[in-house]
C-alpha cells in the first residue's frame, strides 16, 4: 500500500502496525509486580534477582516442547480479536472498516461535527487496525489460510486509501480547518501531518495527473520488490572459474557465494568472493535507473525540486544540502580515525603473511582482520562468554533497566487457546507502579524455518486518548530471530550481536509501549526515521555498560557473575575498528543521497559511487565491483539512509551525557521519558531533542560531529592500549 495519509504501511524494518478491536479484551492483571531495584550498583533488590522470572521460562524452552498438542479449547481468535478465529474473520474486519469510514467521512462534512483532526484520526485508527493486522499476517509463518485473507482484506482497505486520499473534498475541509486554527497545538501539529501526507500523495493535481501518480507509485513498488530480491541474490560459481591456486581444495562442481566477505585464510580466494558478489548485473542496474527516474518523476509530480526533498521533509535535517553538510562534515572528522584502524589492521596483516612484502588490506581482509583481533589480540571465545548471557538472563536485564528507568516492569501473561500463531510467542504486559498496565508486547524470539529471518518490530496497536478520556494501549510484536538451543539441558545462549539485537528491537518496542499521544497517527514509533531509531540506539550502550550487565549476566551453571576483565575485552570487541565501520556507514548514506538528488545524473552510479569512496573513505575503491547495486537499504530508507547516522548522533549524545554518569537513574529515565518517548511524532523533530538538551537553540551538525567523534576517540584510546 502506498504511504499516503493514513500511513498504514511503512516499508521501514520496523514495521508499523495498528491492529482491530483488541481494545475491547483487558486482562484484569493491572495488580502491580512487587520487583524493583535499589538503585545501588552494587545490591539488586531481591524481589526481582530471587524470582529470576525470564532466566526460569526459558531455561525449560526448547524446540521439542513447541511440539506440544494443541489445544482443543474453542480459539478467541488471533489477539484476542474474535472475528480472527477463522480465515474469514479477515473479510469481515475488512468489511466492517469500510461501513465505519464511510460514516465518519459524512461526519467530516457535518456542520456539527467534532475537530476534523480526531476525525481524521478515527478514519485512520479504524483502516489501520484491519490493514497493518493484514501486512503482519503476511509477514509471519502462519496457516496460508489466514495470509491469503488477510491478502484479500488488504486489497479491500487499499481501494478504501486510493478514495479517502483521492478525495479532494475531504483534503479541502481538513486545509480550511488548519488554516483557522481549529484546536490547540497538538491538534494543529497532527492536523498539519495529515495534511502533509495528502499533499504528498498529490491531492492537488488535477485527475490526469492523480492517475499519473498513482500509476508512478505502483510501479515504484514493483521497482522496490524486484531490486530488494535481486539484491539478495546468491551466485553458483563453477569451480573452474577459482583462482587455480585453490580451486584443489574443493570437490564439489559449483560454490554458492551469498556474501561479500569470507574469513578463510587464502587471500586468493577472499578477492575471488568479493569481486564476484559485487560483479556488475546489468539487470540490476537498470532496475536502479529507473527507480531513480520514477521516483524523480513522482516527486517533481507532488512539486518537489527532487525525491530527496520529498524524502527528508519535515526530517530533523529537512533539507537535503543539511544533509550534505552532516555527512561531508562527519567523514572529514572521523577520517584520521578510520586511517588508524587501517593502520592497525595493516600491522595485523603483516604479522599474520611476513613474507607477503607488506601487501595492504583490501576490503576483503577486513571481517578475517577483525575476527583475528577478536580471538588473537581480545582473546575472546564464544564459549567463555555465551554462558552468561542466556536469553532468560538478557530478558531479566531488560526488566531491571525498565524498572529502574521508568518504573515499569514486564510480567508474563498467559495466553488464551488461537491468541498466538506459534507455541513459543509469549505474551508480556507493561506495568507501571502507579500507572498500571500501559501496554502490551509479544515476543516471537527464536528463528525457525518459514519465518521471516529480519529482525523488526511490528506496532498492533497504537495508543491514542479516547472519547472517554482512558488511553487505548499500545501493542506491540517484538521478532527477533534467535537460533534456539537443542539441548534441554543448556538454555538458549546469546552471542554479542545476538544479545545487540535484542535490546535494540526492545528499545523501539518501549518506544510504542511508553507512548501517551492524543492520536494514534504520531504515536511511538510513528515518526520521522531518524527519531524512532534513537531509542533503538540507545538501548545499545546497556549491553556494554558493566554497572548494568553485572546485574544480570550470571553463568547459567554456577550463578557466577560475568567477570570485570571479561566484559572490558568484550567492551573492546564490539568498538574495535568501529572508526572504519562508521566510515563505511557514511560512505553508504552518502551515495543514497547523491542518487536521489536529481535524474538524470551528471555522472553514471559507478563512476559517482567510486568518487566518493576514494574522496572520504581509508581503503581505495575496487575497480570493476558495484557494491551499490547491494545496497537493498536504498528501497526502504531511499534518501533517508542518513538517518541512522543522524540517530546515533543523538543517541551517543544522550548516553554520554545524561546517562553515563548513572546508567540506572530513575531521574534521568523520567526526564527521557517525559521529554521524549512520549510523545512519539506529536512534537517537532527539533522540539524533542532541544527539550531532551534543555537547548535555547537547535542541536547543530557541529553538535552531532562532535559526540559520535569523541565515542570513537575513546574507544580507540582503550583498544591502543593494549598496545603500549
Amino acid at each position: 500500500m502506498q504511504k499516503i495519509i493514513f500511513d498504514s504501511i511503512r516499508s521501514r524494518v520496523q514495521k508499523q502496525i495498528l491492529s482491530s478491536s483488541i481494545i475491547a479484551y483487558r486482562y484484569s492483571h493491572t495488580k502491580q509486580s512487587n520487583s524493583s531495584i535499589v538503585h545501588d550498583f552494587n545490591v539488586i533488590s531481591t524481589s526481582i534477582r530471587n524470582s529470576n522470572l525470564f532466566s526460569n521460562h526459558f531455561h525449560k524452552i526448547s524446540p521439542l516442547s513447541w511440539l506440544k498438542t494443541l489445544s482443543k479449547e474453542k480459539s478467541v481468535g488471533l489477539f484476542q480479536i474474535n472475528d480472527l478465529s477463522t480465515p474469514n474473520g479477515f473479510h469481515i474486519l475488512a468489511e466492517r472498516a469500510v461501513q465505519k469510514c464511510e460514516l465518519l467521512l459524512d461526519e467530516c462534512f457535518s456542520s456539527s461535527r467534532r475537530k476534523i483532526v480526531e476525525i481524521l484520526d478515527e478514519i485512520s485508527d479504524e483502516i489501520c487496525r484491519v490493514a497493518d493486522l493484514a501486512e503482519f499476517i503476511r509477514n509471519v509463518d502462519i496457516d496460508f489460510s489466514y495470509k491469503q485473507a488477510a491478502e484479500q482484506a488488504y486489497g479491500i482497505l487499499h481501494h478504501l486509501v486510493e478514495k479517502m486520499n483521492t478525495n479532494t473534498k475531504l483534503y479541502e475541509h481538513a486545509k480550511q480547518a488548519y488554516e483557522l486554527g481549529e484546536g490547540d497545538e497538538t491538534d494543529q501539529r497532527v492536523l498539519k501531518l495529515y495534511l502533509i501526507d495528502f499533499e504528498r500523495c498529490g491531492i492537488r493535481l488535477n485527475e490526469q495527473n492523480r492517475l499519473k501518480y498513482l500509476q508512478l507509485n505502483d510501479d515504484i513498488l514493483h521497482l522496490e520488490n524486484q531490486f530488494r530480491h535481486n539484491a539478495h541474490r546468491e551466485y553458483k560459481i563453477p569451480i573452474k572459474e577459482l583462482p587455480e591456486k585453490v580451486r584443489m581444495r574443493f570437490h564439489e562442481k559449483t560454490i554458492t557465494i551469498n556474501s561479500a566477505h569470507s574469513n578463510d585464510d587464502d587471500e586468493n580466494l577472499r578477492e575471488f568472493v568479493f569481486r564476484n558478489y559485487f560483479r556488475f548485473d546489468p539487470e540490476q542496474e537498470q532496475l536502479l535507473d529507473e527507480l531513480l527516474r520514477k521516483r524523480y518523476q513522482l516527486a517533481k509530480l507532488c512539486g518537489y525540486p527532487s525525491y530527496s526533498h520529498r524524502a527528508l521533509d519535515n526530517t530533523l535535517l529537512n533539507k537535503p544540502e543539511y544533509v550534505s553538510n552532516y555527512l561531508e562534515e562527519i567523514m572529514n572528522a572521523i577520517r584520521p580515525l578510520a586511517d588508524r584502524d587501517i593502520q592497525l589492521m595493516q600491522i595485523l596483516k603483516n604479522s599474520l603473511h611476513p613474507q607477503s612484502n607488506n601487501q595492504s588490506v583490501s576490503p576483503w581482509d577486513i571481517s578475517r582482520l577483525e575476527a583475528i583481533f577478536k580471538s588473537e589480540i581480545l582473546k575472546i571465545n564464544i564459549q567463555e562468554y555465551t554462558p552468561y548471557f542466556s536469553l532468560g538472563a538478557c530478558m531479566d536485564g531488560l526488566n531491571i533497566i525498565f524498572n529502574s528507568l521508568f518504573n515499569v516492569t514486564l510480567n508474563k501473561q498467559a495466553t488464551a487457546p488461537g491468541e498466538i500463531w506459534h507455541p513459543s510467542v509469549i505474551k508480556l504486559s507493561v506495568d507501571h507502579v502507579t500507572e498500571g498496565t500501559v501496554g502490551y508486547i509479544y515476543c516471537d524470539l527464536f528463528e525457525r524455518k518459514d519465518k521471516i529471518p529480519h529482525d523488526c518490530h511490528f506496532t498492533i496497536q497504537c495508543s491514542r486518548r479516547l472519547k472517554n478520556g482512558s488511553w487505548q494501549l499500545p501493542i506491540v510484536v517484538l521478532h527477533v530471530n534467535i537460533p534456539p538451543s537443542i539441548d534441554p539441558n543448556v538454555p538458549t545462549l546469546l552471542t554479542l550481536g545476538l544479545v545487540e539485537n535484542l535490546f535494540h528491537e526492545f528499545g523501539h518496542a518501549m518506544h510504542s509501549a511508553l507512548a501517551r499521544t492524543r492520536y494514534q497517527h504520531a504515536s511511538g514509533t510513528r515518526c520521522q526515521t531518524d527519531i524512532a531509531e534513537i531509542p533503538s540506539q540507545w538501548m545499545e550502550y546497556f549491553v556494554y555498560e558493566p554497572r548494568v550487565v553485572k546485574l544480570f549476566a550470571r553463568h547459567y551453571l554456577t550463578g557466577q557473575i560475568i567477570p570485570d576483565e571479561l566484559l572490558q575485552r568484550l567492551h573492546l570487541t564490539q568498538n574495535c575498528f568501529q572508526a572504519y565501520r562508521t566510515q563505511v556507514q557514511v560512505a553508504c548514506a552518502m551515495f543514497d543521497h547523491a542518487f536521489h538528488s536529481q535524474y538524470p545524473l551528471s555522472q553514471p552510479y559507478d563512476k559517482i559511487y567510486s568518487s566518493l569512496l576514494t574522496k572520504y573513505t581509508s581503503l581505495p575503491y575496487i575497480s570493476s565491483t558495484y557494491p551499490y547495486l547491494k545496497f537493498y537499504h536504498l528501497v526502504d530508507y531511499g534518501a533517508r539512509f542518513s538517518s541512522y547516522i543522524i540517530a546515533r548522533s543523538i543517541a551517543s549524545k544522550i548516553w554520554n551525557d545524561q546517562f553515563l554518569k548513572d546508567p540506572l537513574s530513575k531521574t534521568t529515565g523520567e526526564h527521557f521519558r517525559k521529554n521524549f518517548l512520549q510523545w512519539g511524532g506529536e512534537r517537532e523533530p527539533n522540539e524533542l531533542i532541544g527539550n531532551m538538551f534543555s537547548l535555547t537553540n537547535k542541536l547543530t551538525i557541529d553538535h552531532m560531529t562532535k559526540a559520535i567523534t569523541d565515542e570513537i576517540k575513546e574507544n580507540i584510546q582503550k583498544r591502543d592500549s593494549l598496545f603500549k
